[in-house]
């Protein structure tokens, strides 16, 4: 028992057996209990990713060069579980009464451990399955009550995408397959190479590139592969919004940057400027469709999408910075990947929290409209309160997590301008710093509504303590780090080396 808490696959062990063990005991015990049957498998494998990222468990950790546990897939990790446990604890109250409770837990936590998968694979089978474990989970999730004909269509759009994104990226790995013979992601960087523009091979490198970029914008919403996204986040029951914004998304971009900084470092030249463009109109896009959208979770999905856009910038300066000698080039290296997966922590955290403030006030599926939040202060100090500071983190505002992770994210992006060849990085961040000021007017917008007096009765929303507890862990979380982001900076740091280290 000791030997096996001491290994680096227990994480994820513990998770698949919380997830087997919700199942097994969904007609033998109450809601509550399991509620805190997945709360509590969710605790311990925090506890065992914090003594993997602490050192207490030795890292990395291999498991027959298809996984390895290192500090990357810890920290990764750790961003699922906190969403997942942000989104457990409001479901207690969500599928109260239902006979299918087992299933939605056991469901919650095995689509949890799907992107575990993704973070720790070293091989592009074991990647492909993470995703589509991931998928799968996630889809059944969304439909999860099946007489909800908008849920169920939501689920039917989500899966289809996902078939569709899979099918392209697997397509792409089977030309790289043929090109190289080998699905090792350390194996493919160095078999790539040798592969220059003159080469007969080089045609078919580029098609596999486009397949794999086009499958996994799929997976992380980007422009313009996105428009699924906000009408599968406005049909999913709300809770599981919050997971697929915050989470499976987030896979996705764990699986972006193990493919493109460690795979398919060979072409940065050809996928620099790719997502350098991208980049800019994801956000852009997001952030101006924003604007138009009456119902908040349609608000926050677009949002999501333009955040999207901001994560990506990592993937150009790091491309700029490979290429550059000396101690400059190894530092933005590294800066580049933990400012990117700075930013994609800040933003789980503050997403997750907002989706499930709406998840609160939902009365139907579609969720509240922007005006559902007048004099919501009035009666719901808390809710009014923590969703001001979520939006406030995204939008980017001092002493809050979000203004460090976009901090660096732009600086990122001004250091690497100054490398020859890659001066056009600067618009990345000018881009970036416009479309904050964008997302200023929709964020406003709402919390300017909850703030306003009203002659009409407002809602006073009733929280269970699993609810408030996860409003207190995102709210908490978002001005801890924003105060104190050093410690979260210094194991993001960890990370990338974790990454680079497969080069």
């Amino acid at each position: 028992m000791i030997q096996f808490f001491a290994s680096g696959m227990s994480p994820l062990v513990v998770m698949i057996a919380g997830a087997v063990l919700a199942a097994a005991l969904s007609f033998y015990v109450s809601n509550r209990v399991l509620g805190w049957l997945s709360v509590v498998t969710m605790l311990i494998t925090f506890i065992l990713l914090f003594m993997i990222i602490g050192g207490e468990i030795p890292n990395p950790q291999t498991f027959g060069n298809v996984m390895v546990e290192d500090d990357f897939a810890a920290v990764f990790q750790l961003i699922f579980l906190s969403v997942g446990l942000i989104t457990v604890l409001p479901s207690v109250k969500y599928i109260e009464g239902d006979r299918n409770q087992g299933e939605y837990y056991s469901l919650l936590m095995l689509s949890v451990a799907g992107m575990m998968v993704i973070s720790a694979s070293t091989d592009l089978i074991t990647l492909f399955v993470g995703i589509a474990l991931t998928a799968l989970a996630s889809s059944s999730i969304v439909a999860f009550r099946k007489k909800d004909r908008i849920a169920v269509e939501a689920a039917m759009k989500f899966y289809i995408i996902s078939a569709l994104s899979a099918g392209l990226a697997l397509y792409g790995i089977s030309l790289l397959y043929g090109l190289t013979h080998t699905l090792q992601i350390s194996a493919l960087a160095s078999s790539l190479q040798g592969i220059s523009p003159s080469s007969p091979s080089f045609p078919t490198a580029m098609v596999a590139l486009v397949l794999i970029i086009a499958g996994f914008g799929f997976e992380i919403a980007m422009v313009p592969f996105h428009m699924w996204a906000p009408d599968v986040y406005e049909g999913a029951p709300t809770p599981v919004s919050g997971l697929l914004s915050s989470g499976s998304k987030k896979a996705g971009l764990a699986a972006i940057l193990k493919l493109f900084v460690v795979a398919l470092i060979a072409f940065r030249t050809e996928w620099a400027p790719v997502f350098g463009a991208l980049a800019i109109l994801t956000m852009t896009v997001g952030n101006i469709a924003a604007l138009q959208q009456k119902s908040v979770k349609r608000m926050l999905a677009y949002s999501s999408i333009g955040q999207a856009g901001y994560m990506l910038i990592a993937l150009p300066v790091f491309a700029a910075a490979f290429g550059y000698h000396g101690i400059y080039g190894a530092n933005l290296q590294v800066f580049s990947i933990s400012s990117g997966i700075f930013q994609i922590l800040t933003h789980a955290i503050a997403s997750s929290g907002a989706f499930m403030v709406v998840a609160i006030m939902a009365t139907n599926v579609s969720g509240p409209t922007v005006d559902e939040f007048r004099g919501l202060f009035r009666n719901n100090r808390l809710l009014s309160l923590s969703f001001t500071l979520y939006l406030l983190s995204l939008l980017g505002i001092p002493l809050l997590a979000g203004f460090d992770s976009k901090l660096l994210i732009f600086s990122s992006a001004v250091g690497g301008s100054i490398i020859q060849g890659y001066s056009w990085l600067i618009w990345l961040a000018i881009a970036g710093v416009l479309n904050s000021a964008v997302s200023l007017i929709y964020y406003v917008r709402v919390i300017k509504e909850m703030f306003s007096d009203t002659e009409s009765p407002v809602t006073k929303y009733r929280m269970t303590g699993f609810a408030q507890l996860s409003l207190w862990i995102a709210t908490v979380a978002t001005v801890a780090i924003g105060l104190y982001p050093g410690p979260v900076i210094s194991i993001c740091n960890g990370a990338a080396r974790a990454l680079l280290a497969l080069l």
